[in-house]
């Protein structure tokens, strides 16, 4: 009898392929999110006489900015790796047993090398902007992480964030804590297929609409970074340049969106299932609706479609 060959499994379809999926979400995420920041504080004199620009420069607009970055990076990698594209959230899951701890470090890897590429593409995009706006501040580009990182004379909060000099550390800290808690703890209510989740694939809008409401209420303390692989990557890029200012500055601020995120990820994780994730477990619901897990997603399922690998296509008229 001959020997029937069986193809390989593509290396893509393994952690490689989640890994180029977290790199190119987060990669998105930072291209759009602090693509927002530089449009409003390099340009926001454009107005008649120089003046401020209208509405550019209203924190309205970067918060919405940010909330359609993280929008387009789930779209991207939502059905590729779960599009975590934050290492607060991926810590989160492994840690109430929804990932597997042998992923964790790939995917903080890949997140990060994304933000870290995405800052590098923004600084040479908008370095004429850059080195006009510090040049107004008497600086060059080489002082772009001149501290303190909001009221100073830099423009280092293009790509990283850091406090207001009256916040302080500890209001810093919970800042970051509870806007993560939320964050983490809100998507897995919104994705939870026993609770009314959002269907027809609007989970990434509705996650957007999500960092706009925390961006509202919790952002103006540190500038909201909720996610250590948005400010280290770009951060790690302005270190190179600047000669390491943008690790000193604030008093070496820039642990404080990598340790608050990565706690209060955890902790609004298992807030979430020792309390509403036990309600519905105890109402004994299943999925509602016609929504069914498929892989990573929650999608709205058909009568006439059919699940072909990890994504739901009606069938052809073939």
């Amino acid at each position: 009898m001959a020997s029937q060959a069986v193809a390989k499994p593509s290396a893509l379809a393994g952690i490689w392929g989640e890994m180029i999926g977290e790199f190119f979400g987060t990669m998105i995420l930072i291209l759009f999110g602090d693509g927002v920041v530089a449009t409003v504080f390099l340009y926001g004199n454009l107005g008649a006489n120089g003046g401020a620009s209208p509405f550019a420069t209203e924190w309205i607009v970067i918060i919405l900015g940010w909330g359609l970055a993280v929008m387009l990076g789930i779209y991207v990698a939502g059905a590729i790796s779960g599009a975590h594209i934050n290492p607060a959230v991926t810590l989160a899951l492994a840690a109430t047993g929804r990932h597997p701890w042998g992923k964790v470090l790939p995917y903080w890897g890949a997140q990060v090398l994304g933000a870290f590429v995405a800052g590098g593409i923004l600084y040479f995009v908008y370095q004429g902007a850059l080195v006009h706006a510090l040049a107004l501040n008497h600086l060059t580009i080489g002082d772009i992480a001149q501290g303190p990182t909001f009221g100073g004379n830099g423009y280092g909060f293009v790509f990283y964030t850091g406090h207001r000099a009256f916040v302080g550390t500890f209001g810093s800290f919970m800042d970051e804590f509870l806007g993560t808690a939320l964050l983490v703890g809100l998507i897995l209510a919104i994705t939870d297929a026993r609770n009314q989740p959002v269907q027809a694939n609007l989970n990434p809008l509705i996650i957007g609409f999500l960092i706009v409401a925390i961006g509202a209420s919790f952002g103006l303390n540190t500038g909201y970074a909720i996610n250590p692989a948005r400010d280290f990557g770009p951060r790690l890029w302005i270190a190179i340049v600047s000669g390491g200012a943008s690790f000193t500055a604030d008093n070496y601020y820039f642990w404080i969106p990598i340790v608050g995120p990565l706690l209060g990820g955890v902790v609004g994780a298992f807030i979430f299932d020792y309390t509403l994730g036990k309600v519905l477990a105890a109402k004994m619901l299943g999925a509602s609706g016609t929504t069914e897990t498929v892989g990573e997603t929650v999608r709205e399922v058909s009568p006439d479609s059919e699940i072909r690998g990890r994504s739901s296509r009606e069938p052809s008229a073939e």
